[in-house]
């Protein structure tokens, strides 16, 4: 069984995004070119990049099962700037595939691209993965070790158990360890015949059997761009553990000794100079990994 990841970025259409919710077409097409305003300004395109490139391709970079494909869903909207260099940061990346859509939602978009390569949902363990967050580097490891352990035709999800949750500003600014299944980063299900987007994150561990990765988190990010706001009081009322600095420095020890000290600066974790060394260390004797697959970003996805 093949494992398919799923980003969008900044892709414009209907989607979940409260801005969209209850518009007719007409009505979300007038919506999504103010938004372009919005998604494609300089400021936020720039940070956009900057954690795509240190947290989450980072986090495919260090994966110990090489064998996935990523398919990253992109609006044709975005200004030429931006689109080369997204393509260029995944250049080198031969199972990270970028294609960008007319206005579209995700699951039209990536209905396309699974036409484009031959894929079906059948044959496929989906996982969504957002442009400011990543995965422990043994997260495709332990997909598939779980993924095998269910039997088809039904449906099943699967998903991290915690996750660190890193705030790195306003009234929650701190570093959090969060006990909630299904939060977004690395969430994944199969199903026959439909997108991972056709259900909310939290649905599936309630719609389908499922199965939970213990002891290891994703890393998922609030800087401030993102649709919700990490206040103290929405902190506190998750039930969010903050993390001291010893706390912090053994889970990206485990889980992202990738990271690098642009991604600290990213997050806004505290960390200190010995994490640095203890990460250089553990990238100096990488684990063995499965292959990649191949892709190609040269060819653009025909949506007419």
């Amino acid at each position: 069984m093949r494992i398919v990841g799923i980003c969008r970025y900044s892709l414009l259409g209907r989607g979940d995004w409260h801005a969209y919710r209850g518009k007719t077409d007409a009505e979300v097409e007038a919506v999504a070119r103010e938004q372009a305003k919005l998604l494609f300004a300089k400021d936020r395109m720039n940070a956009r990049l900057e954690s795509f490139e240190h947290l989450t391709l980072a986090s495919l970079r260090a994966q110990t099962d090489q064998d996935y494909t990523f398919i990253v869903l992109a609006s044709e909207m975005m200004p030429k700037i931006y689109r080369d260099k997204l393509l260029s940061l995944c250049k080198d990346m031969p199972n990270v595939l970028v294609r960008f859509f007319p206005l579209s939602n995700a699951i039209e978009a990536q209905a396309k691209v699974y036409t484009e390569l031959g894929l079906t949902y059948r044959d496929t363990v989906q996982f969504r993965l957002d442009d400011d967050d990543c995965l422990c580097r043994t997260f495709i490891q332990m997909l598939r070790y779980h993924a095998e352990k269910f039997d088809e035709p039904l449906p099943f999800a699967i998903s991290v158990s915690s996750f660190l949750y890193a705030v790195s500003g306003g009234s929650g600014k701190g570093v959090y360890d969060w006990q909630t299944p299904f939060l977004g980063a690395g969430a994944a299900v199969w199903h026959p015949h439909k997108s991972i987007y056709a259900f909310g994150h939290f649905a599936l561990g309630v719609r389908f059997p499922y199965s939970i990765i213990e002891g290891h988190q994703a890393l998922v990010t609030n800087t401030g761009l993102n649709d919700t706001e990490a206040t103290a009081e929405k902190i506190m009322k998750a039930g969010m553990i903050r993390l001291n600095t010893e706390q912090i420095m053994e889970d990206i020890d485990r889980d992202f000794p990738f990271l690098s000290q642009k991604a600290f600066e990213i997050t806004g974790m505290p960390l200190q100079i010995s994490l640095m060394r203890k990460a250089s260390e553990v990238r100096r004797t990488p684990m063995p990994q499965r292959s990649a697959t191949k892709l190609s970003n040269t060819k653009a996805a025909k949506t007419g």
